[in-house]
């Protein structure tokens, strides 16, 4: 193991994750029903997940950076979901999340019941099946078939309905760009566009061959790390935001120091591109 990753930046992850851990423990101590902030302490609990493992892989000097770029997406998509609540307020941001918690559930029934099916298509014919399968094949069977699943199609247009209003591009209003006043829909919002072009930049380098990137890295680790720490804190605030407890001082004193980062000056005397 190799200490590569941004001393700073990581130091401003672990408070996040502090932060985070914090108000959790009290959000379980004490349950809510406010659908706003059990959903944004989801979202902000993916993108801190997702970004600690994308920093321990890259402390490993001999692992690509190909995974942590692909783990930053999810970063990304669970603090765009997350500024998406927070950008409504009163009953319109609660009927947001709910709207959220709705596909979470009916993504996890029709994956469930798609799975199943395919299962059922798959295993019809006995003689399609491996040797060592057919012993356990009438059991398989059974199980299988007691579960209903002619309901399929109806729950795959409940879920694809929903997903249209939560799918990435829309949720970060990507066709609003040019519109100075959806600047002013929530604190994150202004961020949105530079976050978009880590997003695109993360999908060109995980899908490129290798072989086509003839002039070096096309990502930095600074650059990546600061793109990975600035979701999971975005996030963050957005759980803070619901909680009512955005100007939490130690909090505020994360957003000042990641202000304070000037990842260009870090990256551009190496002539790298900047994922910012």
């Amino acid at each position: 193991m190799n200490e590569i990753v941004d001393l700073e930046l990581k130091a401003i992850h672990n408070e996040a994750l502090n932060i985070y851990n914090r108000e959790t423990l009290i959000l379980k101590s004490k349950p809510t029903p406010i659908d706003s902030i059990n959903t944004t302490n989801y979202l902000a609990g993916q993108a801190i997940k997702f970004a600690d493992a994308a920093l321990i892989l890259m402390e490993d000097v001999s692992q690509p950076l190909d995974v942590p770029a692909a783990l930053l997406r999810t970063s990304l998509e669970s603090q765009a979901r997350a500024n998406h609540v927070v950008a409504a307020t009163g009953k319109e941001r609660e009927s947001r999340a709910n709207e959220l918690i709705q596909l979470m559930h009916k993504g996890h029934d029709y994956y469930e019941k798609l799975c199943v099916q395919a299962s059922k298509d798959m295993i019809t014919d006995e003689s399609k099946l491996l040797p060592r399968d057919r012993p356990y094949f009438a059991a398989i069977k059974s199980f299988l078939w007691k579960i209903d699943t002619s309901d399929l199609k109806n729950i795959k247009n409940q879920y694809e309905e929903i997903n249209r209003k939560w799918g990435y591009g829309k949720v970060i209003e990507k066709d609003k760009f040019g519109d100075p006043s959806s600047l002013n829909r929530s604190e994150a919002q202004p961020l949105q566009r530079g976050l978009h072009l880590a997003y695109l930049q993360s999908c060109a380098f995980v899908h490129s061959d290798p072989a086509s990137l003839k002039h070096g890295q096309r990502i930095t680790k600074v650059g990546l790390t600061h793109a990975i720490v600035l979701a999971e804190v975005i996030a963050i605030l957005c759980f803070l935001t619901t909680l009512g407890k955005e100007t939490d001082q130690d909090f505020l004193n994360i957003k000042k120091r990641i202000r304070a980062f000037d990842v260009h000056e870090k990256i551009l005397p190496r002539k790298e591109l900047p994922l910012t």
